[in-house]
Formats: structure tokens, sequence, C-alpha cells
């Protein structure tokens, strides 16, 4: 029964998401398994979040087309002429992606599609909490780099922090609601799973304890 108990509780913890990070599994490192720079992103978001540099806002919105909010962000990057050009944000939460451009405000964000018209300079790469802790001007840009919780590096199309995108359709051609749909579907792939291998490690014990009872009543 402990071991069974033993066996619940592993399952209760790698059944959480990893450090908040969709893209880790959907994006392979060198490895073949998981992206590490993902992954340092991931951990040092979930490293401000638990010691309270950065504020939980489960509530947060993906960013939109919306007027108001494309000139709040170029009224931002007007303060960071090192970062004032267009680019292309990855929440690695979500998967989402959207490209801005400082130059054509009115137009907002707008979702990464093969019809998109915005040619960006540089990739945000982040969570969605730390871009409306940047926005808000609760966390400037340069801290917010330097803690790791985000990477500002060249755009090149097709890739992902230098290395090729997955010919995944979530990944390429990805906004809001794509983004929320592939999380959708591995939070349902990782349960099946789960559920599978709970049933097998709970089974086992069973069998055996059903086959020495057996051998005991054939003994006497």
């Amino acid at each position: 029964m402990k071991a069974i108990l033993g066996t619940l509780a592993l399952l209760a913890v790698f059944s959480q998401p990893v450090t908040g990070c969709s893209l880790c599994t959907d994006f392979p490192g060198a490895s073949g398994t998981l992206s590490p720079r993902l992954l340092e992103i991931a951990s040092a978001i979930r490293h401000e979040l638990d010691s309270g540099g950065l504020e939980p806002n489960p509530a947060a919105p993906l960013p939109t087309s919306g007027r108001v909010l494309g000139y709040r962000m170029a009224s931002l990057l007007q303060r960071y002429p090192q970062w004032n050009e267009s680019l292309e944000l990855v929440l690695i939460d979500s998967g989402a992606r959207f490209r801005f451009d400082p130059h054509i405000p009115e137009s907002g964000f707008e979702a990464v599609s093969k019809k998109s018209e915005v040619r960006p300079a540089k990739q945000w790469v982040t969570g969605l909490e730390v871009f409306h802790a940047i926005l808000d001007g609760r966390m400037p840009i340069d801290t917010a780099e330097i803690r790791g919780v985000l990477v500002v590096d060249p755009w090149k199309e097709g890739e992902l922090l230098g290395e090729e995108l997955p010919a995944s359709p979530g990944l390429r051609d990805s906004g809001g609601v794509n983004g929320k749909e592939n999380v959708a579907e591995s939070g349902r792939a990782i349960t099946i799973v789960l559920v599978v291998v709970l049933v097998v490690l709970v089974a086992i014990p069973v069998l055996m304890v059903l086959g020495s009872r057996k051998r005991h009543i054939a003994s006497t």
C-alpha cells in the first residue's frame, strides 16, 4: 500500500506543467528532448514568481490588435532605443506568437500566420506575465533580460532561439487560439498517459496478491 501511495504522489508531481512552459516539450533542443534555453527562461520565470519578484496574473490577456495596446507598447519602446525595433513576441507558457512594429502602433499586435505583414528585427521570448510586467512598467526591459525571464535575439524566419522551428502548425502559425488549443491537446495527452500508467501500477500489486493467495490455497 505504501508503494502505491508513493507512486501516486510521484504521478501528482510529474503531472504538473514543466515550469509553465508549453513550448518546452514541443520544441526539442539539441538533445532531442527538451530545449535547454526554453527551460532556462521558464525556470527563471518560476523563480521570480516564487520569490515575489513577479506577481502572478492568471487573468492576463493575450496581446491584441487594439490601437491602445499598440500605442502603449510604442511609448514603452521609445524609452529603450536599443530595443525600439519591430519584434516577434513568443510566449512560452502558451506557445502563442505575435508581431509588433512600433512604427505602426495603431495596428497593435498581430497573431503570427502565413499572412503576417510585419517582418520583425528582434525576437522576444518570455512569458505572458513577464510581458505584462514590462508593459505596465513594473519590470524594466533590461532588468527582465538580466534576470533571464526575457531573451531578445535577432529574428530569423522559421527559427526560435537560433534553432529551426518544428513543422508543427501550432508553432509556425500560432496566435491566441492555436496556442490555447495546443495547451489543451498536450494536457489531454498527458492525462491519458498518466491514467494508463496508474492502472498498470495499481494492477500489478493486485495480481501479485491474487497469485499468492492461489498458491497458498493450492498448497493446502
